[in-house]
């Protein structure tokens, strides 16, 4: 049985079971006399949390009074991750005190708005311009003038000079300026910084090139020239970007928490797939937790113990090759996607609050998502089939040889070629070159068509007049938008039909401008279509003018999919939500769209939403995305249905809502009973449903008021009707059974009220005799 099937089956019994076998740090139906006073001080705010926002808040505070140096907020998209971690250092700093808050550089403007709207008397000192004198006023460590927020945006934290060698010219040779040692050669300085050899004086071999960029990393200023406990507070926002061993930002990234008494790590997704970039991630911020498990430089043993590898050998057969003391077979050792369950119980749950948005904001609009699979045209149809079979033979060729760099060059081109066939297509080999041009070698290549109207286009327009005839604007994503870009065409044919488009795009504006950017060409224009890349878009904008998100094209990104898609379903929508995936049938889009459809519910089975681009099964590490839709396309792999998966992690995620603690009822809907001796079990068990209660209903005259029983929530029924905030949420029948926000309920008696139950489908049941 696969780890994601024995978790569907037997999710009940572990919940039971985590519930009693852990305890939280914080549990709001058990509060003390410190969480009751962290409760009490949060109402010294000009706006308060949500009722999950404040547990989640009052949380992180409890456990950095209780020795947490860092911790994370894995909270997904929209719950109000902001304003959580400005609460958190309210409630952790004192009256004067100084945090820093690391950002995306798009997103400084509105860490400034969030503070100011949420901190009295705050004093908010932008440090993302040019120069150093916001830092330069701190190396005497003047005392705070109050709660002091400095926001610096992640680009300036961690650009630097540009060096270059400093070494003396000595006729044709080099030498140390200093004590002139002789240097072999001029020594390169984009690696580690080199010094001179010679023990008595090991001057630096490097010194800052004035002709180029003339500028110091934030980051680097603060960690050398700042006294220590400058800062009592760290905000990392979207830390998961700052997960790569070497990059620039990561090490920015280390640095401030270096300077910091405490360190808050914020994002909606924490993994990448691989053990390793947690590893850095979490060796930056619990390096003493971290060296107990391995040294920062012996990444693969971290890998070995939590996450998975592969061995490979090859061994040399031809004859003559063997002789005593000598060893033919070569050995290779590299990390697979993957990681195990052991990372979450060794070292993230007493580090990490997660949050969903449905535990934020019960009274969201509902969320729905369709994928829609379009037949291609004829002509289309044809020279895609031509096109596939002809990669694929090449791809196979490829392969028996040992060669696997023509994958990445197959899915891409198969995966655009049916949106750009008016373009045709064309497959180089990344490695060889053709001799009679210089060229790279071309593989393969698909004819152009010569259709006004493609038919993925044609259903696009569909969707796009039937939202407009409802009031809705919508917001199509492209993943092309570079060399093969789509924008102009799309553009035209949307033009052509009577709808006004804007485009965002990746230079124009820049970053730092992009939200006030586009309230003002909302505001001027009032375009019914907004086009861009979903890579613009995945963190920090709220887009709530677009109800409809139409994914024209989705490649095969899991985080950037997810991200995108929850732009609009935010708190503050009013509006249901629709979020389109379209793909061409029978193709490579279609392959991509259920692999990571599957990627997505193992995951959610496992912890919720820890997913991100590249992530495999938990413990059952197969390979990455890529590799699963070359294996589907060379059918060393069956084809899954789009459809068939999504739908499928719809309702894992439905599953993936409720307390582990929630009081739930197993209640077979067969009636009759099942008849089974002891040793043998009813082949085919019957489903269970469960039954979750949610909170009490309070019958009045004339009407009646529930409460829910965690977040205090009230709900109206009134006449059939459902409301909360003077918003219909749900109906009901004379029977006691209807839906809020699209999930089944009952009305049960007790006395002389009623149990609010959700009812769900669960795994299941088997019955004795």
């Amino acid at each position: 049985m696969q780890l994601n099937e024995f978790l569907n089956r037997y999710n009940t019994a572990l919940r039971r079971k985590i519930a009693g076998a852990f305890t939280p740090v914080y549990d709001s139906q058990t509060e003390g006399e410190r969480e009751k006073a962290l409760r009490q001080n949060l109402t010294g705010l000009l706006r308060q949390p949500f009722p999950r926002q404040s547990e989640a808040v009052l949380s992180l505070a409890k456990g950095f009074h209780e020795g947490h140096k860092g911790l994370f907020l894995v909270a997904e998209m929209g719950t109000g991750k902001s304003m959580m971690g400005i609460c958190a250092s309210y409630l952790v700093c004192s009256e004067r005190s100084r945090t820093l808050v690391l950002c995306p550089g798009h997103l400084v403007d509105k860490w400034k708005r969030e503070i100011l709207q949420t901190v009295p008397k705050a004093v908010v000192i932008d440090t993302n311009g040019p120069g150093l004198a916001e830092l330069i006023a701190l190396k005497t460590k003047p005392r705070p003038k109050g709660r002091e927020f400095y926001i610096l945006g992640k680009e300036r934290a961690k650009n630097h000079f540009i060096r270059k060698p400093a070494v003396a010219k000595r006729l044709s040779s080099h030498a140390c300026p200093d004590c002139g040692e002789l240097i072999a050669r001029l020594p390169a300085v984009s690696g580690k910084r080199l010094v001179c050899s010679n023990e008595n004086c090991r001057a630096p071999l490097w010194e800052a090139d004035k002709t180029r960029f003339r500028r110091y990393a934030k980051s680097e200023f603060i960690k050398r020239h700042l006294p220590s406990g400058v800062f009592q507070f760290c905000i990392a926002d979207e830390v998961h970007q700052y997960k790569a061993a070497d990059s620039a930002q990561g090490q920015a990234f280390a640095n401030l928490i270096c300077s910091a008494e405490y360190t808050l790590c914020l994002t909606g997704t924490l993994m990448g797939g691989y053990s390793t970039n947690l590893f850095y991630l979490l060796f930056r911020l619990v390096p003493g937790k971290m060296r107990e498990i391995c040294d920062y430089k012996n990444a693969m043993a971290f890998t070995e113990r939590y996450g998975i590898i592969e061995r490979i050998e090859k061994e040399d057969l031809r004859d003559n090759v063997a002789s005593i003391g000598r060893n033919n077979v070569s050995r290779r050792i590299k990390e697979r996607p993957g990681v195990s369950p052991l990372v979450f119980t060794d070292l993230l749950l007493e580090r990490c609050v997660f949050l969903k948005l449905e535990d934020v904001a019960h009274s969201l609009p509902p969320y729905s998502e369709k994928v829609l699979e379009v037949a291609m045209g004829p002509g289309q149809q044809a020279a895609y089939a031509a096109f596939e079979s002809k990669l694929m033979s090449e791809v196979r060729c490829a392969l028996a040889a040992g060669d696997r760099s023509l994958l990445g060059a197959m899915i891409n081109s198969l995966l655009a070629y049916p949106d750009g066939a008016r373009r045709g297509e064309i497959v180089s080999h990344p490695r060889k070159i053709d001799p009679s041009t210089g060229e790279k070698l071309v593989v393969c290549m698909a004819p152009c068509i010569d259709e006004a109207m493609l038919a993925k286009e044609e259903e696009l327009l569909s969707i796009l007049w039937e939202e407009k005839r409802q009031g809705r604007k919508t917001m199509v994503c492209l993943e092309h938008t570079g060399t093969r870009d789509l924008i102009p065409d799309l553009k035209e044919r949307i033009e052509d039909r009577g709808l006004t488009v804007l485009v965002l795009r990746q230079n124009h504006p820049a970053a730092a401008q992009r939200e006030s950017w586009l309230k003002v060409r909302m505001r001027d224009e009032n375009p019914d279509v907004l086009i861009t890349n979903p890579r613009l878009i995945e963190t920090g904008l709220d887009l709530l003018e677009f109800p409809s998100i139409v994914f024209f094209q989705t490649g095969y990104s899991v985080f950037t999919l997810r991200q995108a898609g929850r732009r609009s379903w935010r708190i503050g929508q009013q509006a249901p939500v629709r979020v389109y995936y379209m793909v061409y049938a029978e193709t490579m889009q279609a392959v991509a769209l259920a692999l990571m459809a599957d990627k997505l519910q193992v995951a959610l089975a496992v912890e919720g939403d820890l997913s991100d681009r590249g992530l495999t099964a938990l413990a059952e590490g197969d390979t990455s995305i890529l590799v699963k839709m070359a294996k589907s396309l060379l059918g060393e792999e069956a084809r899954a249905s789009a459809v068939e998966k999504w739908n499928g992690l719809t309702e894992a995620i439905s599953q993936a809502e409720d307390r582990l603690d929630d009081p739930v009822i197993d209640v077979p809907v067969s009636t009759e009973p099942a008849v089974a001796s002891q040793k043998e079990e009813p082949a085919d068990p019957e489903p269970a449903l469960v039954r979750v209660i949610r909170g009490r209903v309070y019958p009045q005259e004339g009407f009646a008021v529930a409460i829910i029983a965690d977040t205090k929530a009230k709900f109206l029924f009134l006449k059939g009707r459902i409301f909360h905030d003077q918003r219909q949420i749900g109906e009901y029948d004379a029977k006691g059974k209807g839906w809020i926000n699209g999930k089944a309920i009952q009305l049960l008696p007790d006395g002389k009220q009623y149990l609010l139950i959700e009812l769900k489908q669960g795994c299941p049941s088997r019955q004795a005799a």
